[in-house]
Order: structure tokens, then sequence, then C-alpha cells
């Protein structure tokens, strides 16, 4: 295999060829002229300017258009934050699957999640093995849309709303979750067909 140990400024080079995307290194960048990977083994900032991301991380690789992968690692966009064990973004397909995913945003505080998937096109997250700071909720999966702020719950799950608590138990539980002007309306009673339904797979 070929290796070519990049000097710091390369980033900036490669940013031009890498979406909106510009790179740069904590430390050494090497690209094997073999498979097209660039390795940032001592980490790194992605900053996507078009759409307002930055990705930093202690271990980055990615291939140009193809994919990115990470380690310990922080996403920031101008409404979310993510932080994560390891990050696999699917460039092609526009999906980012975490481990271990703690999640913020105006509706949701410290999220956690064991696994996720985020469909990012669609503005879906789904994620498995659920615990939440606020609202407070402990689940077995969660089926988020950013865009239209609902949420579905499936699966065994326990929420707090005030001095109410809703419990579901048994695969086919469900509970749709909408926020609207700082405030949350949960209910047990999910329309049969809700565009959410799909997504809930155990």
């Amino acid at each position: 295999m070929r290796f070519l140990i990049l000097p710091l400024f390369w980033g900036l080079v490669l940013a031009a060829r890498f979406a909106a995307f510009s790179v740069e290194p904590f430390g050494t960048q090497i690209l094997n002229l073999d498979t097209g990977v660039t390795t940032l083994p001592q980490g790194g900032i992605l900053t996507d300017n078009e759409n307002g991301l930055r990705l930093r991380a202690g271990y980055i690789e990615y291939k140009e258009g193809v994919f990115i992968r990470a380690r310990a690692l922080e996403l920031l966009s101008q409404k979310e934050s993510f932080q994560a064990q390891a990050l696999e973004h699917d460039i092609p397909r526009q999906e980012a699957r975490y481990t271990r995913l703690s999640f913020s945003n105006p509706d949701f505080k410290n999220l956690q999640a064991e696994r996720a998937l985020a469909l990012l096109e669609e503005g879906i997250l789904v994620g498995k093995g659920i615990l939440a700071e606020k609202p407070a909720l402990k689940a077995e999966l969660l089926v988020v849309d950013l865009k239209r702020r609902e949420a579905l719950v499936g699966g065994n799950f326990s929420l707090r709303e005030g001095q109410r608590v809703l419990t579901g138990t048994g695969p086919s539980a469900r509970l749709l979750i909408q926020f609207s002007f700082g405030r949350l309306k949960a209910d047990t009673r999910v329309p049969q067909g809700h565009r959410l339904l799909r997504y809930a797979v155990p």
C-alpha cells in the first residue's frame, strides 16, 4: 500500500474536493494513495460551511464522497448537538450511524441512545436504548422527526410529564409526542398509518 503524509495546510486543498467540508487536522494527516482514504489519527475538525455543521473528533477517517468515520466525537449544527463514541456516515445514502449517542436540541435535553441512525435527508433520528433528561423519558425505541418536532416512542417506555406518568409495555406499545411553543403533548393513541410508524422497527 502507498501512503502519503500530508502537511497541515493540505486540508485546505482537500476542502475544495470534499463536498463543502474544510479539514483541520490536529496532527498527522495520512492519505492512502491506493484506497483514497484519508486518516487523521490524532483527530481534527471537519466543517461544512454550506450546511452549518462542525465535526470535532479524536480520530477521523474519510473517503471523498463516500464515507466519514469518527471516534470520540462532537457534531454541532445550528439547532442540534451530537456527542458519540463512534460515527459512521454513509455520504451517498445520507445516513449516519452513532454508537452511544448523546443528543440535545430545543425539544430534548441530554437524550442518550445506545445506538442511533440519522436519516439526514428526511430529518429523522431513530434511537434504541433511550434515556432522556428532558422530557424525562426511558424507552426501548424512539423516532424523532426533527423537522416537524414530533417523536414516536415504541416498546417498553416511561414518560414523566409533570405529575403524570405515561407507561407502555410490550413491542406494540406506542406513544406520540408533539412539541409546540415550549410545551409537550403526549398521547398513547397513535393514528393508524402515522408516517413515523414505518421507522419504528424493533
